[in-house]
Parts: C-alpha cells; structure tokens; sequence
C-alpha cells in the first residue's frame, strides 16, 4: 500500500513537471481553429427526464432558435436529440428559409423526454456525417452519461462510456477535424467533462446558470464558428459611418419587457409592426434581432430595456482580423496577439495612420482585467500579455479606430487552472473524480471496481500513467497539426529567449528520465527450472 501511494506520488510529480514544461512551450492546451469558410454545425441537445425540471420554460428550444437565426444562409445544420436514444429530429441540410422555419418548430421534439444519458453515443452519431470543412458540434446537456442497466453493471458501464468518450473519442474527432462546443445547463451536470470534452477538440466549454447566459453561450460559440465586426453599443446609441451595408442588431430584454423601439439618424421611429425599409425584425420572449440593410450612416438609438449582453454587427467592405486564438486559456500563461484591418477580405494596404488598436480580457461580469495597446508593424498590430488568474468564462475585446471607422471583435475563452490538466494523468476521469459520475440516486450503493461487464477493473497509477505516456505522440502529434499557424507565430519569440530553450532542455530531460522509468518497471520473467520426475 505504501509502495503503491509513492508510485502515485511520483507519477503523478513528473508528470505534472512534463505537463507544466509543455504547457509553458505551448502556452495553451486549447487548440486555435482556424476560421473556415464552410463549417457546418450540428447541434445535439439532452432530452433526459432531468431537462424536465432544469427546462420549465424550454429555453433550450429558444436558444436553438436563436441560433438558427443567427447562422448564416447557405451553412450545413443540422439538429439532434439524446436521451436513452439518439434521434435527428431536423437532419443535416443547408440553412434558408425553410430550415429555420423546420427549426422553429422542433419545440415538441425537445419535450419528448427519456429515462436515460447516453452522451457518447449522441456524440458519436452527429460527428459521423462527413463534411466539406470543421465540423462545430454544440453540445447541451444538464447531466451525467447515464445508460440504461441492460447495458452493463452499474456505474461501470457509466464510467467506461465516459472514459471512451474523453480517451478515444475526443482524440479520434480531433484529427478528423470534429470540435465540440459543449454547454453544461445545469450544476448538476458534468461539468468537468464538459471542459475537458471542449479542450481536446479546440471547443469552448460553458456553464449556463440562467436564461440569458444561456442564449448568451449560443451566441458566444456561433460568433468562434464565424466571425463577425462589431460596433460599440452604449445607452442603447450606437453610430453607422458611412460605407457600412449592413447592421444586425441583438437586443436582449425580460419576458415581460415593453416592445422596443429603433430611432434612425433622422428621427424616424421604427418597431416590430413597421421595420426599416427591407429590414426585418423577429421578435422573441427573450430576444429582438434586427437585420437593416443599407443603413443611414450617423447615430441611431434604441428605446427601451435592453440588456448587457446586446450587440450590434455591422457587415461592411473594411473589416477587422485577428489570428487564430485557442478557447481555452491558463493563468499565468503568455497569450500573442495580432490584428490587422482587411478590406475585400485581404489586409488592406491603406491602412488609416492614425489607426489604433487595443485589446482587453473581461471577466463573466464584463469587468476588465487586463487592457493593452497594440504595437503596430506594417499593416498589422501585434500584443502578447500573460493571462490572469481567474477561473471560468471571459471574453477578450479588440478594439480598432481611426479615421472614423471603429470595428470591435469579441471572442469568447474560458479560463482553467492548470493542475486541472493532471486529472487526464491522475485517474482519466477528470476533475470530478468516478464519484461525480453517477446519478445522485446510485452514489453512494455502487461498487466502482466493477466493469461493464460486471468483472474487476484493473487500474494503477502506474498503468494510468503508461497508458499516458503511450498516447502523448498521438496527442503531440495532433496538436502539432492543429496548431502549427499560433507556433509560426511564437516561433520568433522562442528563439531569442534563454528561458525557453532552457525549459525545453527541461521537458527533453523528463522525458528521457519517464522512458526508462517506464522500461525498468516491465517485469522480467525468470524462468524456473525443476527435475522431472514420476
């Protein structure tokens, strides 16, 4: 016993050692997607029994309604339901019209409610259509995996189902190009799958406590999946120059809030019932989204409650541009920037002189953390600073303005420690340990040394490290090709920094030390020679 709690002990310090080094190199373990031109999304939404009471007010059909609005004409969607089953109640197609309009009405579908969790098989079957580009799956869920008893003992076969999702699953969609976005809607849910489902494909991973942060996630997501310019909304005014095509305005309000009301630069007043000429405006219990197009330039000015979380996109020939940023950020780690102004898609030559970018990293309450300047170089503006401590959801805020153009950008991350990385060493179960697994009604009436089927699980921390060491190329590997545009970047501030070839030495070093611990502890059999006899 003894022996094997020191094993554990070194185990679980080298490996730490080894993840911390790399983590250092890497500055992230969440893995920067590119922008693609063609990601469809799949979304895949929990209807267990739980959904029924965390639910009452079906906001998870709200939100997927916003997000059908939300998603740009022409992208694959497609829509699927998970309990004891897996179901496509709105098949991949493309998003028009009609889609949304199928989409809007999938409320009953959602309702449709069953006993049982089986998230690995929903994730499994809405990854499998093939596509043209990143496939973006939107996980929602409220619960733990959970499968019917028929499938195996229990909670083993629960905590086999979860392992195979975060060891082999997760890994397998990676290098196919799957990411998965995952929602935790209730505290009751898993939420350190949730997190680490989201970091070993480069999703963004949230928690969901209310109706607004809820719809406020789905926003969040769909504007990584694409990319959209914002203008800054203070007061309920906001200004179009001049140039501008189009503007998108997202107004968040209570259910029970007075009709809201849009006053153009010429005093004209618009609403629901008398939109701007070829605008149009959806209105929803806990949303207003306003598309106009052509708009006058100057100021305009929204009247009525509206909250924080509202924005206002703005779609024009000058756009601003930021490289790739993985979702998922560590305190303490160094995060680069760069930004530039397009025009027509390119990084425009014509850049404004007196063109200013800054950045900013808000917390959950919008409060700001970190605020900085960018330093220019050419056509482009770069920044690095190191993340702060904190925990949970932040967005970072790049501002650009000169020459009377003002262009935001706003990009959703969330933040965890990085001694929550050693749980995929400790146990590969994650921060919750096999304990947090179980519906609460099995608990503490399991034995958790049973398989699926029902025979012992043999799980050391010795082999839980092997098996560790075993898949780090696989793992290396991916992340090598996932992320190779963020390395170019830091490629030139590692070469001129003593501290980081220093560190590299380190992690070489620890590897070397791992690969013969790991050879002198395969046991050698001694062969045992005895006299025949009668």
């Amino acid at each position: 016993m003894a022996w094997s709690w020191m094993v554990s002990r070194r185990v679980r310090g080298l490996a730490g050692l080894l993840l911390a080094c790399l983590l250092f190199l890497v500055a992230g373990s969440g893995v920067a997607q590119p922008v693609e031109e063609n990601p469809d999304v799949r979304v895949i939404i929990d209807v267990s029994g739980s959904m029924r009471t965390n639910d009452p007010d079906q906001l998870a059909a709200s939100a997927l309604e916003l997000l059908a609005l939300l998603l740009p004409e022409g992208t694959s969607a497609g829509v699927w339901t998970f309990g004891e089953r897996v179901d496509s109640p709105l098949p991949l197609g493309e998003v028009d019209a009609a889609w949304r309009a199928e989409a809007a009405a999938l409320r009953p579908a959602l309702v449709d409610y069953q006993q049982h969790t089986d998230i690995e098989a929903a994730v499994r079957e809405a990854a499998e259509a093939p596509a043209n580009g990143w496939r973006h799956l939107v996980l929602l869920t409220d619960g733990v995996i959970d499968l019917p008893p028929a499938r195996g003992a229990k909670p083993g076969v629960d905590v086999a189902s979860r392992r195979t999702l975060l060891q082999e699953l997760a890994p397998a969609l990676a290098a196919r190009g799957v990411v998965v976005h995952a929602i935790a809607f209730s505290d009751a849910a898993d939420l350190a799958l949730v997190e680490r489902l989201s970091r070993a494909t480069g999703g963004l991973p949230a928690l969901a406590q209310s109706p607004e942060s809820l719809l406020s996630a789905f926003v969040d997501i769909v504007e990584r999946i694409f990319p959209a310019d914002r203008v800054p909304l203070a007061d309920g005014r906001f200004s179009i120059e001049p140039g501008v095509e189009a503007f998108s305005a997202l107004l968040f309000h209570e259910s029970d809030a007075a009709p809201l009301t849009l006053v153009a630069p010429d005093g004209t007043r618009h609403d629901a019932q008398h939109p701007p000429h070829d605008g149009h405006w959806q209105v929803a219990p806990l949303f207003d989204l306003l598309r106009v197009p052509d708009p006058a330039p100057g100021e305009w000015r929204i009247e009525g409650e509206v909250g924080s979380d509202s924005r206002i996109g703005v779609v024009g020939a000058v756009s601003l541009q930021l490289a790739p940023l993985p979702a998922v950020l560590h305190p303490g780690l160094a995060l680069p920037l760069e930004a530039w102004l397009a025009r027509g898609g390119e990084p425009w030559p014509g850049t404004p002189e007196d063109l200013a970018i800054s950045a900013t990293l808000l917390d959950a309450a919008d409060t700001p953390l970190i605020e900085m300047s960018l330093e220019r170089r050419g056509e482009r503006f770069f920044g690095e600073f190191t993340v702060p401590t904190l925990t949970g959801a932040a967005r970072l805020r790049l501002h650009a303005e000169g020459q009377g153009i003002v262009r935001q950008r706003y990009l959703a991350v969330n933040v965890q420690p990085l001694l929550g990385l050693l749980d995929d060493v400790d146990d590969g179960l994650g921060l919750a340990g096999e304990a947090g697994l179980r519906p609460l009604g099995e608990r503490f009436h399991e034995d958790l040394a049973t398989g699926r089927d029902g025979g012992a699980v043999s799980d050391s921390a010795a082999d839980r490290f092997n098996d560790f060491i075993s898949d780090l190329p696989t793992h290396v590997a991916a992340l090598w090709r996932e992320a190779g545009p963020w390395l170019a970047r830091r490629a030139a501030a590692f070469a001129g920094d003593p501290r980081q070839w220093a560190v590299a030495g380190l992690v070489i070093f620890t590897l070397l030390i791992l690969l013969a611990w790991r050879h002198r502890r395969v046991p050698r059999r001694s062969i045992h020679r005895e006299d025949p006899h009668v």
